[in-house]
């Protein structure tokens, strides 16, 4: 399609301009906005170190740090940009970018309108602008974890191979934020709902096929872009995984004392 024939879709249009809208703001607030937050100072000492091959040096300030937000600032530093310039870059297109998943999900959940409501909502929130406009990771956290619902939304109307998008961009949001692990769950609790229905609907055997396809699809893409990244890190201090530490050592703990008690009650 061409330039001019898509400027004459009013939605496009609007849409273009919402963009630019909120590009602008961002861009005038990282202008204005002088001050530094005390964690965008140590992503900003991580990000250098981890730049100059310290890796150890990087990982022992924050033990916990997702990688991805901290590697694209030290990518940045070691390609001469710098982690600072890289931090608000980021934050800025992410913070942008993220208008077209949420116009998506509008139009296609409730409609074009509803789209564009949102789309202006995102771009002038003032909220979501602090964080487009700051070194911080939630801009683009937000933009992966929204893109990975609206890939799902996606996969759900076109078919089993499209839960493989949804599973990357669960992976990067999880590599920003941990917290993004929480759609490979919400994804599981709707399969299961569906499995339920297909019970009363006595439809069983697809939709349980199906189901399988697409869990496995969705999660075995997510550990592709998330392990790899973790073994990577296993010879440093991270204690960074896609399943949060806190959460993985509660349940090995809870395994390791069933382990004892079955021990214990094997010897008397």
């Amino acid at each position: 399609m061409k330039v001019s024939e898509m400027l004459k879709d009013r939605a496009f249009t609007w849409l273009l301009l919402i963009i630019v809208l909120a590009l602008g703001l961002r861009v005038a607030r990282a202008c204005i906005d002088t001050g530094i937050d005390k964690d965008s100072v140590i992503y900003l000492w991580m990000a250098k170190e981890a730049a100059s091959g310290n890796i150890e040096g990087a990982v022992s300030l924050n033990q916990r740090m997702p990688p991805l937000y901290i590697g694209l600032m030290a990518l940045g530093e070691y390609a001469g940009i710098g982690a600072f310039n890289t931090g608000i870059a980021v934050s800025i297109i992410a913070g942008t970018l993220l208008l077209i998943p949420v116009f998506w999900l509008g139009k296609k959940l409730i409609s074009e309108r509803i789209g564009l409501y949102a789309a202006l909502l995102v771009a002038i929130h003032p909220y979501l602008l602090r964080l487009s406009a700051e070194i911080m990771r939630d801009s683009l956290f937000y933009l992966l974890l929204i893109t990975a619902v609206a890939f799902a939304v996606k996969a759900a109307e076109k078919g089993v191979l499209w839960w493989i998008a949804p599973g990357i961009f669960t992976g990067l949001a999880t590599m920003t934020r941990t917290e993004g692990i929480e759609i490979i769950f919400a994804a599981i609790i709707w399969f299961l709902v569906g499995v339920y229905f297909a019970f009363k609907e006595r439809n069983v055997k697809f939709i349980i096929r199906r189901t399988f396809l697409s869990v496995s699809l969705l999660v075995c893409s997510f550990i592709v872009v998330t392990v790899p990244i973790q073994l990577l890190l296993g010879g440093s201090q991270s204690l960074w995984g896609p399943v949060d530490y806190r959460i993985s050592s509660f349940f090995r703990g809870f395994m390791n004392l069933k382990a004892e008690e079955v021990l214990q009650k094997e010897k008397h």
